[in-house]
């Protein structure tokens, strides 16, 4: 049984400020990985489940081309896509639907908008390709302005949801992911198909908005409807 709740990598890099060595964090994980996972079966959800996450979300002609380009190559190794209008970093899982009221879920939005008052825009740059144990995903690089966007939604979350199990900001493992694995596999054939595509550049998108979503499966998608959208400035 492979636990779920451990985040990937295990190990943070050893600098969150220098791309190489995020880069080379990620890639060394996945290629150490014996087997790969049904994502659907990993990652099981409830029929009709849905959830409030915080998210950052992209619409970048440069990173859709990037995805696109690297999902067609994959196409023959078990991969549902992730639907190009749908590109997404997750930041936050805050709650099941179910389990926070519209009361907090405002309250939320009113605290996060502002703690963000204080971060502007910022750059990251997305690539190259990696995995982890049921997924295809970018390495996203540096990571210190994404940490403290994290914290900042975290502390508002939890001024709401004092006695929920919010995840800490030393789990976060910023990536962006373009494909699902849907069913178990040996490694090292998608490993080196992943390799053939790591030299694709990177592309730098600006983070300038940050998305309270409500989350839902469609089948084997994620598809989400928009609850608030704040603006970084």
């Amino acid at each position: 049984m492979v636990p779920t709740k451990r985040p990937f990598p295990l190990l943070q890099p050893a600098s969150t400020s220098d791309p190489s060595a995020i880069r080379a964090n990620d890639w060394t994980a996945f290629r150490q990985l014996g087997t790969l996972h049904d994502h659907w079966t990993l990652k099981s959800w409830e029929p009709g489940q849905s959830g409030y996450y915080w998210y950052l979300t992209f619409d970048d002609p440069a990173l859709t081309d990037l995805a696109e380009q690297c999902q067609k190559s994959l196409s023959d190794d078990g991969i549902d896509p992730v639907p190009l209008d749908a590109l997404h970093m997750t930041l936050l899982s805050v709650g099941k639907v179910g389990d926070v009221s519209g009361e907090q879920l405002a309250g939320i939005v009113d605290a996060a908008r502002t703690r963000l008052a204080g971060i502007e825009p910022f750059d990251v740059e997305v690539g190259p390709l990696t995995g982890s144990r049921s997924a295809l995903r970018f390495s996203v690089t540096p990571w210190d302005s994404l940490l403290e966007l994290h914290r900042t939604l975290r502390e508002a979350s939890a001024t709401h949801r004092p006695t929920s199990r919010l995840a800490e900001t030393t789990e976060l493992r910023p990536h962006l992911g373009i494909g699902y694995i849907n069913r178990p596999q040996n490694a090292a054939a998608l490993i080196a198909d992943v390799a053939a595509l790591r030299d694709l550049p990177p592309v730098t998108v600006q983070v300038s908005k940050v998305d309270l979503v409500e989350l839902r499966r469609d089948g084997r998608q994620y598809r989400w409807t928009d609850r608030a959208v704040l603006p970084l400035v």
